[in-house]
């Protein structure tokens, strides 16, 4: 015979477990205890070192004080050096921030719009925050601040732009541009350094040093960062350019003959305790083929034309003294510039910049000779002396996913795991309570 109490019980107990369900598969907690059971691969593990592994995760998350959650802040500056144009900062603050006291590394961003919580009908999210709450959780990284800088839409080129391409409509469709874009980037450094850096700090618990200042963008952002960091090199300490679309510097001529941002840093000294993190997919594009020529009079493509201009900037810096330990130059094969597929590789960023080590787990140093293509085919890969290319990674590119000879263990499965272990808690609570 049941008591009422005891029919309470199980009449709630499901809803209990729904929730924990729901909370496991969405939340940080949840995506990290699957992320600690994939690292794990059953041809070499036991299934009670596994066991150990999820209890010992589950635990250590459980234990974290969960009412610290992670906000974003937004606010409005004007940009002086640009006669007082506005722009919107949205501020990333880590879990911890409103209870300790301790200051933070600062990590600047452009594309701020979309790197935390998009607009309805944005194409892809590169999960800043999602990442830096999983890194947090684990206990992989303590808390990071990161400023999203947003754009303009009326200055969606110049800004990031320090000089001027008179040739843009060989590169970018006549209703996407203007036939000549560009000129405003070193303002806009200047913007970052003397207007909106001086705000953070004031508004936030930083560490302002440069070796706790980071800058970053992506494809037509990733130029200014490099820009930044040679201009203003007791600044910033980290730059991350990831997919750099170097060919809008081109001046003009056969294809990277005369490139404004190799020449500025073959004609600047160049900072040798910076960082600098470059990336690039060997699928990335931006339209159709631009009727751009290269020395011996080909056409190239614009697979080509990201691949060909990272290697160049890589090859530059190295060249420039910048020490190996410092550069990390990566392609990426089969991969293509997208928010979501950026998004993947942002974590092993973070961690190289902020966690002390020299270098993260599979980077490659930019003097290792680059093997041949099984294929032969190099016809979008011009490999210039001392760039290394990756194995191909399916984990990069969310849209070809590639099985495994040797698969992972189950998500669900682990998730099923923990829920176990907090099903049993939560029900030795309940059946003390009904005691």
């Amino acid at each position: 015979m049941i008591n009422l109490k005891q029919k309470g019980i199980r009449i709630f107990t499901v809803p209990i477990l729904t929730f924990l369900v729901l909370f496991l598969s969405f939340s940080p907690l949840g995506q990290t205890v699957s992320a600690k059971a994939n690292a794990l691969q059953p041809s070499t593990v036991s299934q009670d070192k596994l066991a150990s592994e999820v209890n010992r995760t589950m635990l250590n998350i459980l234990a974290r004080d969960f009412s610290q959650q992670s906000r974003i802040e937004t606010f409005t500056i004007a940009i002086p050096q640009l006669g007082d144009r506005l722009r919107n900062i949205q501020v990333y603050l880590p879990p911890d921030y409103d209870s300790s006291e301790k200051s933070y590394p600062v990590f600047y961003l452009f594309d701020g719009a979309n790197l935390f919580n998009p607009l309805p009908g944005a194409v892809g999210d590169y999960a800043v925050d999602e990442t830096l709450d999983r890194l947090f959780i684990e206990d992989s990284l303590g808390g990071v601040i990161v400023v999203g800088i947003e754009h303009n839409n009326d200055s969606e080129w110049s800004e990031y732009m320090p000089w001027v391409n008179e040739n843009m409509y060989d590169w970018v469709k006549r209703n996407n541009s203007a036939s000549g874009e560009g000129g405003e980037g070193f303002v806009f450094t200047d913007f970052l350094v003397q207007t909106l850096k001086p705000e953070i700090d004031s508004r936030y618990r930083t560490l302002t040093d440069k070796e706790n200042t980071a800058i970053g963008g992506f494809c037509r952002m990733g130029l200014l960062p490099v820009v930044a960091a040679i201009k203003y090199p007791d600044t910033f300490g980290h730059v991350m350019a990831m997919s750099p679309a170097v060919w809008m510097a081109e001046e003009g001529g056969y294809w990277l003959s005369n490139n404004n941002l190799i020449n500025f840093i073959n004609t600047n000294s160049l900072p040798e305790n910076v960082k600098f993190y470059i990336d690039i997919g060997t699928e990335e594009s931006s339209g159709s083929r631009p009727p751009v020529k290269d020395q011996n009079g080909d056409r190239i493509t614009y697979p080509r034309a990201y691949v060909e201009g990272a290697q160049a900037l890589a090859f530059a810096l190295k060249n420039g003294g910048v020490p190996d330990k410092n550069l990390i130059f990566q392609i990426f094969d089969g991969v293509s510039g997208k928010r979501d597929v950026w998004a993947q590789r942002l974590d092993n960023v973070f961690l190289w910049f902020f966690d002390g080590v020299e270098a993260y787990s599979g980077s490659t140093p930019v003097e290792t000779v680059v093997p041949e293509s099984p294929e032969g085919d190099q016809e979008n890969q011009v490999f210039l002396p001392g760039i290394q290319q990756n194995a191909p990674s399916d984990e990069l590119n969310n849209e070809t996913p590639v099985e495994t000879t040797s698969p992972r263990i189950s998500s669900k499965l682990v998730i099923g795991a923990g829920l176990v272990l907090v099903s049993f808690a939560g029900g030795y609570w309940l059946l003390k309570k009904a005691r």
